[in-house]
């Protein structure tokens, strides 16, 4: 793959397909064809890097690909690979990637039975619909066939990809459980920003405000958590072992909003046993504490 560039076929226009494109682009390592089902939509993600083309019809990307990246929706993946299976009269030596990141190569089935050496890149990053965010110094979780794995270990190097290790993470509990994971994290935390914001609006504090403040305080608390590991960052009533303003904390949610509380009530039977794990919580403060919150029964004894 070295002594000739080889050239990338990514198939698709979202937030993924145009953060990959643009990286790799910028890279200088490879040229790099894209399309898409909206011809219009490939030629806009086009005008960026130079060594980027958009090309009307999806078989034209993938007809001189060396690497081929669907970059589409994960219900899509199967009929898309079947799609492409006629696109070529050799799929052998083709590595076909899918961006999946729930799933394994099983979902290109169609491809991998005609030849093609099938795998997965997801990398693990927010990029929003327009796919603006930079990819460089976020983790992947790579996945497939021997080529498949080296194709996807170069694009990773390209564009500044860590290859996330973990062998649990190639089996379907596992693919499950890191997807599970990235959603807890990313999406959850988003909801835990809205439902923070819906407290502070409910009293009065501007909208805008109010997301900013949050803002300023999430981001601490994960600069925190970069700087010093989990345990450095807890702070609050659970890693202070105030019970008293943790049960007060919980039935004002209750009121305010009572999905925020089950929330809060989850979360703060995590941080219990994070505090207790670091020292930073006797056996029995933190069995009180469990205690009090019902032992994440879903329902308090004293709440």
């Amino acid at each position: 793959m070295s002594a000739v560039r080889p050239e990338v076929a990514i198939v698709g226009a979202g937030g993924l397909a145009r953060a990959l494109a643009h990286a790799l682009a910028r890279s200088g390592g490879v040229r790099v064809a894209i399309a898409a089902r909206r011809p219009a939509a490939a030629a806009a993600m086009a005008r960026g890097p130079r060594g980027l083309r958009a090309v009307a019809r999806i078989d034209e990307a993938v007809a001189g690909a060396a690497i081929v990246v669907l970059a589409v929706p994960d219900r899509s993946i199967t009929a898309v690979a079947r799609a492409l299976v006629p696109m070529r009269a050799s799929w052998r030596g083709i590595v076909v990637l899918h961006a999946a990141g729930a799933y394994g190569p099983e979902r290109l089935a169609p491809l991998r039975a005609r030849g093609a050496s099938t795998g997965v890149l997801h990398p693990l990053a927010v990029l929003g619909a327009r796919g603006d965010a930079a990819l460089a110094g976020a983790y992947a979780r790579i996945e497939g066939l021997p080529a498949a794995r080296a194709a996807a270990r170069r694009l990773c190097g390209l564009v500044g990809l860590t290859p996330l290790r973990g062998s649990g993470l190639q089996t379907p509990q596992g693919r499950l459980a890191y997807h599970a994971a990235a959603s807890l994290v990313a999406n959850d935390l988003v909801a835990l920003l809205a439902a923070g914001q819906g407290l502070l609006v409910r009293h009065g504090v501007p909208a805008g405000e109010a997301l900013r403040a949050l803002l300023g305080l999430a981001g601490g608390a994960l600069h925190q958590a970069l700087d010093a590991g989990l345990a450095g960052a807890l702070t609050g009533p659970v890693a202070r072992n105030d019970r008293a303003t943790l049960v007060a904390q919980l039935r004002a949610l209750a009121k305010d909003d009572p999905l925020a509380a089950e929330a809060h009530r989850a979360l703060s039977l995590r941080l219990i046993d994070l505090a207790s794990a670091s020292g930073r919580l006797e056996a029995s403060a933190a069995r009180t504490l469990r205690n009090s919150l019902g032992r994440g029964s879903g329902r308090s004894t004293t709440v």
